[in-house]
């Protein structure tokens, strides 16, 4: 007769544990890089280098064209980064007409995307850059 209480408290034990079950959902990520520039200028070319699954990937682009492009799966603490610079730039002197908008936007689980990152600025210059270590 113990013996049976013990078995009908372990098969009540094994019936409550059964149906819980430890959640190993892991959130999935998608960064999308957006760039945007403005110039008086036509057929100027931007470098563009991003971070993404594989490590870090260069770009070129056109000016004046409205850029984007969404790199992921990636997982939480993924630094992504977006860099732009005007190709052929010598790194010292002043941009007086280029004007660069540079935006990390981040979707959780197939959620719509949230801005995380902005970097735009009227005043004209030559290179931009922006990170965002999610969270």
């Amino acid at each position: 007769m113990k013996h049976l209480v013990k078995l009908f408290y372990l098969l009540i034990f094994c019936a409550l544990t059964a149906g819980c079950k430890k959640s190993t959902v892991t959130d999935v990520y998608y960064v999308k890089y957006q760039v945007e520039s403005s110039t008086i200028y036509y057929g100027g070319k931007l470098n563009v280098q991003i971070s993404n699954e594989n490590g870090s990937l260069p770009l070129v682009i056109n000016q004046r064209e409205n850029w984007e492009t969404t790199i992921g799966p990636v997982s939480k603490g993924f630094i992504a980064s977006l860099k732009v610079t005007k190709q052929g730039w010598d790194g010292v002197s002043a941009e007086n007409h280029l004007k660069l908008y540079l935006r990390i936007q981040v979707s959780k689980n197939n959620e719509p995307f949230a801005l995380k990152q902005n970097n735009g600025s009227d005043s004209p210059r030559a290179i931009a850059e922006t990170k965002y270590v999610i969270e």
